[in-house]
């Protein structure tokens, strides 16, 4: 192993692992795994930061332990023999730095590496005093046989592109709730950006809206053809693009994939299997309705989420500046990253009979826990009194006592009879405070 290549890769040795790094909130999920035996594995959409987020750990270990006991290993340098490269790394760096004690081993797209899964669980299980974190492509990361081999030693964790709280933290310091009153008007400046042009890093630290677009539209390609097409060795690649182009101009509407297959010339099963590659690779979602009937949330309509609203708005042809559904595509995300740690939290839609939707219904340990809405212009009487039949009757059917409206710019709660409706703007909903 070249020893001034490992060198190059581990900056650290000498100095701070990058001095203006973006603050991600995942970290404190990840910060305690870090003193256990398990492989860390982090996964997400292309671009979303997960290399970042290595940089970010190794910052935090270097507070507490000697910064040579952290190896990073680079397994898409070109300049390099990838046969054998996590051993030869390894090999490499105890000769040249000899350190002593526990090291810390970040390995960043390991799928690079031909039975990367072996070397691994290898590693985990003869090595005592190396804890492994690694990143790289979620297909890979997720196949059965992967899975099966390192089943019980690694632990999952999903990088997204930045929060709306992650974004405002590059805009402007906002401490409290208080504060963000005082400068409401600015924050809701910075949410109809993040509205536009979504959260990936590289796109919101990006000044030119030019630019900002030419990235998007990149990340899309690159996700689409190397992600999808080309490892799923796709025939009906022009099927798959006219079905994404379906889906986005169609985010937060329920879909109905015999419908989408007809309209492509697709089984249904096909457009299933094909949703569910775009799953995999984290670009866009489905979300099933609430029944306890397993087949029932099978053949009934999707609703449709996208990673990330840059994306959909450079992609999902807009005739107006759809604010409801972009906000309702934010929220779904939102859940998903503050579900992700709860492995018994399932998201759903749901209607009464009389087709009064509920966006949002939160699961947990087998019992319906939340309602929310997402509505736009709930200042509007006729829609606000819809909005309030709807939450009513979700509230009446799964015996709860309160719900949530989302909303651009109104707050406030009302009591109607026993049950209680909260209203938040979604800026203030989405910081948390």
């Amino acid at each position: 192993m070249n020893k001034e290549i490992l060198v190059e890769w581990n900056p650290h040795w000498e100095e701070t692992a990058g001095s203006k790094l973006i603050e991600r909130e995942l970290v404190r999920d990840i910060e305690p795994w870090l003193e256990r035996k398990e492989i860390l594995g982090f996964l997400g959409v292309r671009r979303s930061g997960k290399t970042t987020l290595m940089s970010i750990l190794i910052n935090l270990l270097s507070s507490n332990i000697p910064r040579k006991n952290i190896l990073f290993i680079k397994c898409d340098d070109d300049r390099i023999q990838k046969e054998n490269l996590i051993d030869d790394a390894l090999k490499g760096y105890m000769e040249l730095v000899n350190p002593q004690g526990k090291i810390f081993v970040f390995i960043d797209e390991v799928q690079e590496i031909d039975n990367w899964e072996n070397t691994l669980k290898r590693i985990y299980d003869l090595e005592k005093g190396i804890k492994l974190i690694i990143s790289g492509s979620n297909f890979s990361m997720q196949k059965d046989d992967f899975s099966f081999r390192l089943a019980g030693r690694i632990a999952y964790f999903e990088v997204y592109p930045l929060s709306f709280k992650e974004f405002l933290k590059i805009k402007i310091r906002i401490r409290d709730k208080i504060e963000a009153l005082s400068k409401k008007d600015e924050i809701k400046h910075y949410l109809f950006e993040y509205m536009e042009f979504g959260g990936f890093p590289e796109v919101v630290l990006e000044k030119n809206p030019t630019m900002k677009k030419q990235l998007l539209q990149f990340y899309f390609d690159t996700i689409i053809y190397r992600d999808i097409i080309k490892k799923r060795d796709l025939r009906s690649a022009a099927k798959m693009e006219r079905m994404i182009n379906i889906f986005l101009q169609n985010i937060s509407n329920p879909m109905n994939f015999s419908k989408v297959g007809k309209d492509i010339l697709l089984s249904v099963d096909t457009v299933g299997e094909y949703a569910a590659y775009l799953g995999d690779a984290y670009l866009v979602f489905t979300m099933p309705i609430f029944s306890f009937s397993v087949k029932a949330q099978e053949i009934n309509p999707k609703k449709i989420y996208c990673i990330d609203s840059g994306i959909r708005n450079i992609k999902g042809f807009r005739f107006s500046l759809d604010y409801g559904r972009i906000a309702e595509n934010i929220v779904f995300i939102e859940l998903k990253r503050r579900t992700f740690s709860d492995p018994l939290s399932r998201i759903f839609y749901w209607h009464d009979k009389k087709q009064k939707e509920t966006d949002f219904l939160l699961m947990g340990e087998n019992k319906v826990s939340n309602a929310i809405q997402v509505c736009w212009e709930i200042i509007q009487p006729v829609v606000k009194k819809r909005e309030v039949e709807g939450m009513l009757s979700v509230l009446n059917e799964f015996n709860l006592e309160c719900g949530l409206i989302i909303t651009e710019d109104y707050e406030g709660e009302e009591i109607i009879g026993t049950k209680k409706i909260s209203y938040m703007p979604l800026w203030l909903w989405l910081l948390r405070l």
